[in-house]
């Protein structure tokens, strides 16, 4: 058990590397300017749309860790009727199902929502770039 905590940590840590970026079509407009330029404007449209579109990373986060407790919980009552020891299986699948989706609600609650996406895309077209999606 405290392995896999020690790996939920991990996972929690890296994160904060990984945030995902727009990708962008390689056409005649993006060749013709300079990287510093295309970044500014990535850059720029990323911080409008942390502006004008308020994302609520709490609430990705809880989401998660609701649906991690509740399926761990399910996990928990199968794994009861073969050990015998419900209350157990159910504790441990509930703390277990609950971290895991503590981690991944990290991980998503980390990189911007779809509807920030969006606007990062739209703002984009706007400025004649095209985004193809995020990596």
């Amino acid at each position: 058990m405290r392995c896999f905590f020690l790996l939920v940590l991990a996972a929690l840590v890296c994160s904060g590397c990984a945030t995902p970026r727009v990708v962008l079509y390689p056409d005649q407009h993006l060749k013709s300017q300079p990287k510093e330029v295309v970044q500014k404007d990535i850059d720029d449209c990323q911080a409008l749309a942390k502006e004008y579109v308020k994302a609520h990373k709490g609430q990705i986060v809880a989401r998660h860790i609701g649906a991690g407790a509740f399926f761990g919980a399910f996990l928990g009552v199968i794994a009861g009727a073969f050990t015998g020891d419900y209350a157990r299986a159910v504790t441990e699948g509930v703390a277990m199902g609950a971290a895991t989706g503590l981690a991944q609600g990290a991980l998503d609650a980390n990189g911007p929502d779809a509807v920030q996406r969006r606007y990062v895309e739209y703002c984009l077209m706007e400025k004649d770039y095209k985004p193809m999606g995020w990596k």
